[in-house]
């Protein structure tokens, strides 16, 4: 049984508050010293300690593999906030033993967003990659695994050899996950999925003192693994997991530094890359004709599209975006695009689930989903102005505080200023 271990990392561009009255007033929309201290705060409980485990881990322990997914505004923030980082990385990388899948550079639902933004956030992604790991991806892992056959049909046209995929298990009727699997519609595209109840143990329960396996050990875990069925175990968590949704007093860290020799222990157990992975036999075929998630207990597009609100955002968005376009403008575009970043609509989340509307609040900074969509629709009006400005000069200029310059959907009116504040 061969067992795969991966972890994304990802921190959004928050937006400051941008109230009705700051419309027009050059004011920045994101408030960067803020974002970049916050970086820091994770880091020093999370991203240090985890990442100097699994540095020492791959230096020392030749068996072992790992699989990073690491968003291009979070490879940003850390090249500015904590450059160390991107040398441990570096040194991860060094080994041979670390695989880095692809994504949309901004962690974005771009996938639903006109033609050519998914491809050319993508291409954004692997060039990123490519600039500070001199490493290609062969696999490709959308925000919060989002699949469907029409995503499995650009992964294939792109080049990539796998997509990573949720293992739910109303689409696999009653077949494992621990299976390696390939696209129906293009049937040269593996599809690796996730574990998720093996990976929630960790992610969601390793905590919980009501649980009735608390606590939960390397030992334990790896046991469980080794009783599985299949041929490979594929586990996929968020990084900051490992100190920041755990902090280390609950004993996370030591079971990551102890999980992987735990896993080499145990009989018939063996750690995997990506691309070892898709190399097993392929043991069925899958389709799926809509977007298919990790995210919230529906594992679709709810999420971040599941009301009026956050359908209202989007659509905005989406008409923005094509003003942007016509407009030409480099840095405008890249304002737009990190506010495609998925965390946005994420923030508005209303829907009834308890469990569910409880991690949404956990990841916002704002009073309420309705604070959210407020501040976010004043940022954006005032982003259609000034792309609307520019393209009537001819010759744009960028406004709105600082802006990332990089390179390229969707009428223009995107609606009247939303009146409200955000905290």
């Amino acid at each position: 049984m061969k067992v795969v271990l991966g972890l994304h990392l990802h921190q959004p561009w928050r937006l400051a508050r941008f109230r009705y009255l700051d419309i027009g007033s050059d004011r920045p929309y994101f408030d960067e010293d803020h974002n970049l201290a916050l970086f820091r705060e994770i880091s020093q409980r999370s991203y240090r300690p985890a990442l100097g485990i699994l540095e020492r881990t791959l230096r020392d322990e030749a068996e072992f593999r790992l699989a990073l997914s690491l968003s291009g505004v979070w490879l940003e923030q850390a090249r500015r906030a904590e450059p160390e980082l991107l040398n441990l990385l570096e040194s991860m990388a060094r080994t041979g033993r670390l695989s880095l899948l692809a994504e949309t550079f901004h962690h974005s639902l771009a996938f639903l967003l006109p033609p050519p933004e998914l491809q050319e956030q993508v291409d954004l992604h692997r060039k990123a990659l490519w600039e500070t790991f001199s490493r290609e991806s062969t696999v490709l892992r959308l925000t919060e695994l989002a699949y469907s056959d029409d995503l499995a049909r650009f992964a294939a046209s792109q080049g990539f050899l796998g997509m990573v995929a949720e293992g739910w298990d109303t689409w696999l009727k009653g077949r494992s996950p621990n299976h390696l699997f390939a696209s129906s519609v293009a049937p040269e595209l593996r599809v690796l999925l996730r574990n998720y109840r093996l990976s929630d143990d960790i992610g969601f329960r390793f905590s919980a003192r009501d649980w009735s396996e608390y606590p939960l050990t390397a030992e334990k875990f790896s046991r469980w693994i080794s009783r599985s069925d299949g041929e490979v175990v594929s586990l996929f968590l968020d990084f900051e997991t490992f100190g920041e949704h755990h902090r280390a007093e609950t004993g996370i860290l030591d079971f990551l530094g102890e999980l992987p020799r735990a896993v080499l222990r145990e009989t018939g157990l063996e750690w995997a890359s990506l691309e070892e992975a898709l190399r097993l036999p392929v043991r069925g075929h899958l389709s799926h004709p809509k977007v298919l998630t990790w995210a919230d207990r529906s594992r679709d597009l709810g999420a971040w599209l599941g009301n009026d609100l956050q359908i209202s955002a989007f659509e905005a968005l989406k008409k923005v975006g094509t003003l942007v376009r016509l407009a030409g403008d480099r840095d405008l575009l890249e304002t737009w695009r990190r506010l495609t970043t998925s965390d946005h609509l994420y923030y508005m989340y209303l829907g009834g689930d308890r469990q569910d509307a409880e991690v949404h609040r956990h990841f916002s900074s704002y009073s309420s989903p309705f604070d959210a969509y407020a501040n976010f629709m004043n940022v954006l009006t005032d982003l259609r102005q000034r792309a609307q400005a520019a393209l009537d000069r001819g010759h744009p200029k960028p406004r709105g505080g600082k802006r990332a310059a990089r390179p390229s959907m969707t009428p223009p009116d995107a609606g009247r200023p939303f009146r409200g504040t955000a905290p």
